[in-house]
């Protein structure tokens, strides 16, 4: 990395006006504010360079923070996955897609799962004892909305007095506790689930393919002729072809660093109307 971006994080965060000319970028909070700060600084020294812009990393805690920066023009640029898109575009009409960003094998989609440990018989109704479901943060895709969806086509609900859920973290959070036997049934990327085959975790039931994580712009605080110019810049990464272009975003966090595609907005519509469709209000309900 050619320089070192100034940490401003939570003075960007707690204020709508950060530095001039400043691109306030946040990613979903997947870990602690070193890790990302060691994951997305790369990326967003390769934005300054392609664009002649300055970006600074606005770090949160939560989804729900976040989102709420967003809507209040505190951040300018975002790393959504789509529930959390979803949630923000439902409340807020000045967001855009930019881009969406490609895995390890060139795919933008990706599923969820439902599990259990294999030697625990799946009985949505606990002859004995209430069925304890783990979730992960409350606005994750994979979370209450896809475990909710599951449970109203067998005619069943988390809110039903015969479940108990909590939000026990991260996607290898669920993973672990159902396996060590504190839980049930867990919600989490089918993708996720499938490293701990081996230890007994298995997959109930998959979702359809959803579309992955996107890149989302303010269109309120970020001007329209960057945004375009952030988009062509990662639109023309290949790194799964082009062995120089891998080489650009080798220090890149694995979310970003496959490459990306334009965005289809109608393929988030079947999250959208799940979302539509819940009985709770799960932002802030993690808290």
């Amino acid at each position: 990395m050619s320089r070192p971006v100034s940490v401003l994080f939570w003075l960007c965060a707690l204020s709508p006006v950060c530095a001039a000319g400043t691109i306030r970028f946040a990613p979903l909070p997947m870990a602690s504010l070193e890790h990302m700060t060691r994951e997305y600084l790369p990326f967003l020294d390769y934005l300054e360079k392609q664009t002649g812009q300055t970006f600074e990393l606005a770090y949160h805690a939560s989804y729900e923070t976040l989102l709420d920066a967003l809507s209040a023009g505190q951040v300018d640029l975002a790393y959504l996955g789509p529930l959390p898109y979803v949630a923000l575009t439902e409340r807020s009409h000045n967001m855009q897609p930019v881009v969406q960003f490609l895995d390890a094998q060139g795919e933008s989609n990706y599923t969820c799962a439902l599990v259990h440990f294999a030697d625990q018989p799946l009985t949505l109704i606990h002859p004995d004892r209430i069925q304890r479901f783990a979730l992960t943060q409350p606005l994750s895709t994979c979370g209450y909305l896809m475990v909710e969806a599951y449970l109203q086509a067998q005619g069943e609900s988390l809110e039903n007095e015969q479940h108990e859920y909590t939000y026990v973290g991260s996607h290898e959070d669920v993973a672990l506790k159902v396996i060590l036997g504190h839980y049930d049934v867990g919600g989490l990327k089918t993708q996720i689930a499938q490293r701990y085959h081996h230890l007994g975790l298995r997959v109930i039931d998959e979702t359809s393919p959803m579309p992955g994580f996107v890149l989302v712009a303010n269109t309120d605080t970020l001007d329209t002729a960057i945004t375009d110019q952030i988009r062509m810049a990662l639109l023309e990464l290949k790194p799964l072809e082009n062995p120089s272009d891998a080489e650009v975003v080798r220090g890149w966090s694995a979310n970003l660093k496959y490459g990306s595609i334009r965005v289809d907005e109608g393929l988030f519509d079947p999250v959208r109307q799940q979302w539509r469709q819940l009985k709770v209000d799960l932002i802030g309900a993690g808290q």
